[in-house]
């Protein structure tokens, strides 16, 4: 009995062992499998890190004798989380068969820890490794070879994401990890969208089409709700899909990039933004040759003629806005080395990770981010650089018009409020938006800023 019981562990610690090493090498696909089904975000990393720990804690406790009927027990009780799940939504109509191997999987491995748990309440068997020992070379190597082919076979215990019938494999499902465990992404590329799937579904697929996307993750902040970019995001693109609908602004949306970013840099831009080909590949290249590089980093605008391009804004009031686009000749050869700029439109920018210093919580709607989060890495002690290769072309177009909230008083409250955290002098602000709006009803939203988020 001592062997039968010895081998039902060996047979149930390997899948174990699989799926959570799984989980380490890849943390995005544990975290996209429970996203999908339904998990809230904000319980997504603590329910795959203790999934993980719970595997690794069953994995070695089956190894050993003293240890291994609890770690028996605790195996069904995580076998019978992915079959209640995958039942529940089996049940669903239209829940279709996807959920059936899970079910199956579980179910297969729930046999092994059952026997042990039944038989090996008194005396679950020897340690693995002086059983192992014990045995004759010949079926050491047959348990060891069977080992192997069962740890390269498990699916492990992993939630499957369920996907359309006609869904192609996703690049990222053929890729192996260059190393077995991986803290992060080289690279994040995020984007802050509302209300735009057309956007969203040509720049991922763009991204997806023409660019290096080995070690990147795709990350899209929903400020709106929209069901079609969620489902395209999550079951087509194997991106990270946030919602973030409570307060509507680019400024709260594009922090979000940043926050839920598991890259070690971050690329983010619009939902309406392509990059020449090669443009991934030498930012990432970029920020694996300067880990230390706390700047900000962007590129030349180029207009839709594909030629014409924009390297910074000039601080130049125009419009209801401050910036107006100009063009350094430094920018035109893409090969020329970054050069300082005073500002520039933010439908794309980098930096690392833990370098971002964040709008100001207080931002709402569209406008006041242009040479606000500029000066605020200056006053950091970092520069602001146009590198001439990070080329981006923005659609500027909206023939069906402008979806998101789009009013003079939010750029007004914004500026205002980006200028008093700065310490820049308001009066500029306050005569410009006077062209458009009463100096009164200027005063007034001048005021309820500062009250509303005093410095």
């Amino acid at each position: 009995m001592d062997g039968v019981l010895a081998v039902a562990r060996l047979i149930l610690a390997v899948p174990f062992a699989a799926a959570a090493l799984r989980k380490l090498g890849d943390p995005l696909a544990a975290r996209r499998s429970a996203t999908a089904y339904g998990m809230p975000e904000r319980l997504v990393s603590v329910t795959v890190a203790a999934s993980t720990l719970a595997e690794l804690v069953v994995a070695a406790g089956l190894m050993v004798g003293t240890t291994a009927w609890p770690a028996a027990v605790l195996a069904l009780a995580c076998l019978a989380l992915p079959v209640v799940v995958a039942s529940v939504r089996l049940a669903r109509p239209g829940g279709g068969t996807a959920a059936l191997p899970t079910i199956v999987r579980a179910g297969t491995l729930a046999i092994p820890a059952a026997f042990v748990v039944w038989q090996g309440r008194v005396d679950p068997g020897p340690d693995i490794v002086s059983w192992l020992a014990g045995l004759p070379v010949g079926q050491q190597i047959t348990v060891v070879c069977a080992a192997l082919a069962l740890a390269a076979g498990s699916g492990g215990l992993r939630f499957r994401r369920p996907r359309p019938a006609s869904a192609p494999d996703s690049k990222a499902e053929s890729r192996t990890a260059a190393t077995l465990v991986r803290r992060q992404p080289e690279l994040t590329i995020g984007m802050a969208t509302y209300d735009d799937f057309d956007g969203v579904y040509f720049t991922l697929q763009a991204l997806r089409l023409y660019h290096d996307l080995d070690d990147t993750e795709l990350l899209v902040v929903d400020n709106y709700g929209c069901r079609h970019t969620k489902e395209l995001v999550r079951d087509w693109v194997r991106g990270t899909y946030v919602l973030a609908n409570d307060i509507a602004g680019t400024a709260t949306a594009k922090d979000l990039v940043f926050r839920n970013a598991s890259g070690a840099a971050v690329l983010c831009c619009d939902s309406h933004v392509l990059f020449p080909p090669g443009v991934v590949a030498r930012l990432k290249r970029f920020h694996r040759e300067n880990p230390t590089c706390d700047d900000l980093l962007q590129g030349p605008l180029v207009y839709d003629d594909g030629e014409l391009v924009s390297t910074h804004f000039d601080p130049v009031w125009r419009e209801q806005m401050w910036g107006i686009w100009a063009t350094d000749p430094r920018g035109l050869d893409c090969d020329g080395e970054p050069f300082d700029i005073p500002m520039q439109g933010l439908g794309a920018f980098s930096c690392r990770t833990d370098a971002w210093l964040g709008f100001h919580p207080g931002f709402r709607g569209f406008g006041g981010e242009e040479g606000y989060i500029h000066e605020k890495f200056r006053r950091a002690g970092r520069r602001c650089l146009c590198v001439p290769w990070l080329r981006w072309m923005h659609r500027f177009g909206r023939p069906r018009g402008t979806p998101y909230p789009l009013t003079v008083e939010d750029k007004l409250r914004n500026y205002v409020l980006g200028h008093i955290e700065l310490g820049l002098d308001l009066a500029p602000v306050l005569a410009h938006f006077s062209q458009y709006l009463p100096e009164g009803r200027v005063a007034r939203i001048a005021d309820d800023a500062v009250k509303g988020h005093p410095v």
